[in-house]
This record gives C-alpha cells, sequence and structure tokens, in this order.
C-alpha cells in the first residue's frame, strides 16, 4: 500500500512532479541550464551516427527517468521504483529523488528509500526537513526504534518552529502502524526529552488513547495542562477520546468542568453544543450556542445553530434575532433568509416572507427557496397558487423530483385534503417505487385516514428496505399504540426506534403515549415530561396533558395545553384533545 500520508513535508515536490512526455525532457534540459539537443545524422545518408546528447544530460539518466515515469504510468511500481532510484543518483535532482522515494515505499523497498533520503541530505543541505521526514519514514517501516528516536530528535531539533504540527503527524502515523503500541514508549521517551513542550505531551497523549492506554495519555496531558493552563487543543483531545469511550454522563461532567474554569473556549464550547445537539438535548445545547456567542458574537456557527433550536423550540422572535444578525454580518448567506423567510410566514407576514426568499439567488439554495416560497403561499391560504407553483418547479435530480412531491402532498395535507394528498403519492409511487421517503409520507397519510392497513404495509416495507429507519419504527409503534389495542408489538417497535435515535422527543412522546394507553400513567408522565423539555411541541402537549388530567393535577394538565397552544393552536391532535376534554 502506497503510505502516503507519510510524506507531508513533502507532498509538494511529489504532487507537482507529473511531467508530459515533452515536459519531462524539458525539465530534464533544464537541469543542465541549457535547451539544446545534438544533431543525429540519419544513418541512411551513410553518415556517422553519434550517441545521444541531451544538453549535457547522459544518456542514461533520460533513459532511466523515461522508464521510470513510463512504467509508473502503466502501473509497474517495481521496475518505476528502480528506475528513477537509478535517475535520482545519476541527476542528484531533488525532485527526482523525492519521487523515487515515493515509488520504493509504494513497493515496500524501505532500504533502499532509507538511501534515498540520506542521498536527499546530500542534495540539499541548506532545507534539510524534507529529507529528514524521508528518513523517519523509512526507519519507522524498518522498525528500527532507535534509529526513529534518534531522527525524530533531530527533525524537532531542526524545525523547532514546525514542532507542533510535525509531532501532532507522526503522533498519528505511529498509531496507523500494525502495532501501534509497539512505539507508545518511544513517544513516551521524546515527552520525557522534551519535557517542557506541551505539543510532544499531546502527541504523547494521542498515541496513548489511541492504543488504549488511558493512564499514559492522561499523564501526558496532565504536564501539558501543566505548561500550558487550560490549553484547548489538549481539552478536545481528552473529550474527543471520551465522548467515543466513556458514557454521556461522564462526557458532560467533563465538558462542564473544564468549561466552568475555562469559559473563553470558543471551540471546546461548539464541540460540546454539538454534540448535544447530537444527542438531542436541544435545550442544554441551546444554553451552550447562547454562551458562545455572549463571548463570540460574530460565529456563523453558532448563530445558525441557536437560530434553528429557537426555531425548533417556537421562540421565534429569539430565532429571528439570530438570523438577522447573519445578514448583517454576512449579506450574502441565503440561507439566513431561508429561515426568516421561514419565521416570516409563521408570524403572518406573508409578503415579507415571499421578498425575502425571492431575495435568494443562489444557485445551491435557489431550489430550496421555490418549496419554501409554496409553503409560504399555503400559510397564506393560496393554496392553488401554491400547488401551481411547486407543480412548476424543474427539479434536475431525482431527488428534487422527491421534494417537489412531498411539497404537494403536505399542501395538500395541511389543507384539510389528505385523500387527495394520498391519490398524489399512490402516482408518486409509481413514478419512483419504493422511494424511502414517498413510502414515509404516504404511511403518515393513512394514518391520518385511520388505514391502519394500509400505514402497516408502507412501514414495513420502509423498515425491509431500510432496517436503521428509526421513524418507520416510531410511526408504525405510535399508530399501533393509537388505533389498535397491539400495545406490546407497539412498545417494541418504538424501544427499537429510540435505541436507533436515543433522547429523540418525538420517540419519547411515543414512548410515553404507549405506557399511558397500556395504562402506566406515572411511566408515561416521565416519558412524556422529557419530551417536552426537549421539544416544546403542541402534539407532545396534548398528550401530557391528556396524562395529567387523568392523575388529577388538571390545572397542570391545563397549563400543559395552553403551552401547546402557544406553539401551535392549530394542530389537530391537540384540537381534538381539547375538544375530548371540555376545553
Amino acid at each position: 500500500m502506497i503510505e502516503r500520508r507519510w510524506a507531508f513535508v513533502c507532498e509538494f515536490y511529489v504532487t507537482h512532479f507529473n511531467f508530459s512526455a515533452t515536459g519531462l525532457l524539458c525539465s530534464l534540459l533544464a537541469l543542465a541550464g541549457c535547451a539544446g539537443v545534438a544533431p543525429v545524422p540519419n544513418s541512411a545518408n551513410g553518415q556517422e551516427q553519434h550517441p545521444l546528447v541531451v544538453a549535457g544530460l547522459s544518456e542514461d539518466l533520460v533513459f532511466e527517468y523515461l522508464l521510470g515515469d513510463v512504467a509508473a504510468r502503466r502501473g509497474d511500481p517495481v521496475t518505476a521504483a528502480q528506475a528513477m532510484a537509478r535517475a535520482a543518483i545519476l541527476s542528484g535532482n531533488a525532485r527526482i529523488t523525492v519521487r523515487a522515494f515515493a515509488l520504493a515505499i509504494e513497493v515496500g523497498e524501505f532500504e533502499r528509500a532509507l538511501e534515498l533520503s540520506e542521498l536527499l541530505v546530500s542534495i540539499t543541505p541548506e532545507e534539510p526537513g524534507a529529507a529528514l521526514t524521508m528518513r523517519l519514514q523509512a526507519l519507522i517501516l524498518l522498525d528500527r526504534e532507535q534509529a526513529v528516536f534518534d531522527a525524530l530528535v533531530e527533525l524537532i531539533d531542526t524545525m523547532p518552529e514546525q514542532t507542533a504540527v510535525l509531532l501532532k503527524h507522526i503522533a498519528q502515523i505511529l498509531g496507523q502502524q500494525a502495532d501501534p503500541g509497539r512505539w507508545l514508549g518511544l513517544m513516551q521517551r521524546i515527552a520525557t526529552h522534551y519535557h517542557e513542550l506541551d505539543s510532544v505531551q499531546w502527541a504523547a497523549a494521542w498515541l496513548g488513547y489511541r492504543v488504549g492506554d488511558e493512564e499514559a495519555a492522561q499523564a501526558a496531558l496532565d504536564r501539558a495542562m501543566e505548561l500550558t493552563p487550560g490549553w484547548e487543543e489538549a481539552a478536545l483531545l481528552k473529550f474527543s477520546y471520551l465522548r467515543e469511550h466513556a458514557d454521556r454522563e461522564r462526557v458532560s461532567a467533563y465538558a462542564n468542568e473544564y468549561l466552568d474554569t475555562y469559559a473563553d473556549r470558543p471551540r471546546f464550547r461548539l464541540t460540546y453544543a454539538r454534540l448535544l445537539a447530537q444527542w438531542n438535548e436541544n435545550r442544554a445545547a441551546l444554553a451552550q450556542f447562547e454562551k458562545l456567542l455572549e463571548s463570540d458574537p460574530g460565529s456563523i456557527d453558532a448563530l445558525y445553530a441557536a437560530g434553528a433550536l429557537n426555531l425548533d423550540r417556537g421562540d421565534l422572535v429569539r430565532a429571528r434575532e439570530h438570523f438577522e444578525h447573519v445578514l448583517v454580518l454576512f449579506p450574502n448567506e441565503d440561507r439566513a433568509r431561508l429561515y426568516l423567510g421561514r419565521i416570516a410566514s409563521e408570524q403572518g407576514d406573508y409578503e415579507a416572507a415571499l421578498t425575502l426568499l425571492r431575495e435568494v439567488v443562489s444557485r445551491e439554495l435557489y431550489f430550496d427557496a421555490q418549496m419554501r416560497v409554496g409553503f409560504v403561499l399555503s400559510d397564506a391560504g393560496r393554496i392553488d397558487e401554491a400547488l401551481e407553483h411547486l407543480a412548476d418547479a424543474t427539479p434536475k435530480s431525482r431527488d428534487e423530483q422527491v421534494r417537489v412531491y412531498l411539497a404537494r402532498e403536505q399542501v395538500l395535507r395541511d389543507s384539510g385534503q389528505p385523500e387527495q394528498a394520498l391519490k398524489l403519492l399512490n402516482a408518486a409511487l409509481v413514478d419512483l417505487p419504493d422511494d424511502l421517503d414517498l413510502l414515509y409520507a404516504r404511511g403518515l397519510v393513512t394514518a391520518m385516514l385511520d388505514q391502519v392497513v394500509d400505514h402497516e404495509r408502507d412501514m414495513r416495507r420502509l423498515i425491509e428496505l431500510d432496517p436503521q429507519n428509526a421513524h418507520a419504527y416510531n410511526a408504525l409503534g405510535y399508530t399501533l399504540a393509537d388505533k389498535t389495542e397491539r400495545f406490546e408489538e407497539a412498545l417494541a417497535l418504538i424501544e427499537k426506534a429510540l435505541l436507533l435515535l436515543p433522547g429523540d422527543p418525538y420517540i419519547l412522546d411515543s414512548l410515553g403515549w404507549v405506557h399511558y394507553r397500556r395504562g402506566n400513567l406515572k411511566l408515561a408522565l416521565e416519558y412524556l415530561t422529557e419530551a417536552m423539555d426537549q421539544q416544546p411541541d403542541a402534539e407532545i402537549a396534548a398528550h401530557l396533558g391528556e396524562v395529567l388530567w387523568h392523575l388529577g393535577a388538571k390545572a397542570e394538565a391545563i397549563l400543559a395545553w395552553e403551552d401547546g397552544k402557544s406553539n401551535d393552536s392549530d394542530n389537530p391532535v391537540l384540537i381534538d384533545t381539547l375538544r375530548k376534554f371540555g376545553q
């Protein structure tokens, strides 16, 4: 296997050494400092032939280089490596030597690679970094630990300003060897030798984590933190390890402890906030993004994330502030216009929404804007216009065609035409059979129409096609819990969904609902409360209020329903629930 990741210092030379036949000869001529070829008389005229002379370059050099180049292009790396090595020796040229080294590594001729690295030292004594790196690579592949140690020390001493970058790459290289634990002792020796360099301690910690020696890694990180208190790079290394190997409680404890002490660490806070969002701990994630904006109000990542999370939670005012700030800082950010168009529509300002969406000119987002225009027209009650607009959209791919179908279906469903939505989806699935998104959408519509058999057919088919689709398990489980008495089957499906997508608030809502239907009100309350904390939603509020009502907490139930109405007063599940309980 080609060890390309090694040549990070001399990569420039390798990647820029791709000559055409003409370019090759021109380059060889340039080595001699002239550009002339001695004439070769035609033997057919009885004239004497002379040996090929190319601007002072030997015929052997030209031949070996051409042989190596052609062999490499034709997939004969062994011949290429041998010929290019001879060309390197004949030419004494750095670029040829670097290429010969790469070919030797490719075919596993590590001794020859080592010799070529030594040749490069003699060729470029004034710039030894690339040659020393090549030597280090060859020595590691030759498994010569003491020589690797000496070469690494020489490299660090020669390029002190590059120590952090070099050590990070070298640690990663050692970690990619067949037996990375074999090299941990060497890296610890280097850390002891350079006990005052934090970057060396970081490299030792990285390799310790890589080989599973958490104790050794922690000792190196502790030393790094002593040298540079609160060093964000070291904290991120430990955080990365914990998120892969520890439970959520331990990860969060470490992150919160670090941020309590070093609140002004934006990269760490951003990384932690993203992880919380990935865990569906949206409230905690939002808190971290908002704190990040206090110290770095121009962070576009935090602005988008905080805006989207506030939007999902129904805080349209705060979400709008974030996206407007994005446009102030970055006027060409059309994605912010998409979000602001959605917010304006939800606030009932449809003309403002349409104006924002029609300002989107980005090629990547233009189609998204057209889909959103259709939804705004629908929100404004202009249903026929919305459907016509969406039908006129020109999809450029299968995915975009699916999105057009789904957008038209949603407009029909939201406007109280589920039967028409079902007809559209039936036609769409003839056009695009077994499309996962269309199957899921049709399943939602059949559930709405109480067509449980058809719903189950589509969800089962979706699970067959995509066994990891948590939403399919959840939809089927919820429908069985809500519209049948197959509670045990429903519970198993929902628990499977939660296993695939831990912490998802909508799956927690389903889990609470199935427990309610089974008569386990206290457990239902636990799950529904957690779901509502994560995602204030009208349907979740409807379920939570119903459970509270049956537990005798009628005042709390009414408050839950009021929260639901503040988020979406037109939600059909909430409306049915309020009607059921005379509210």
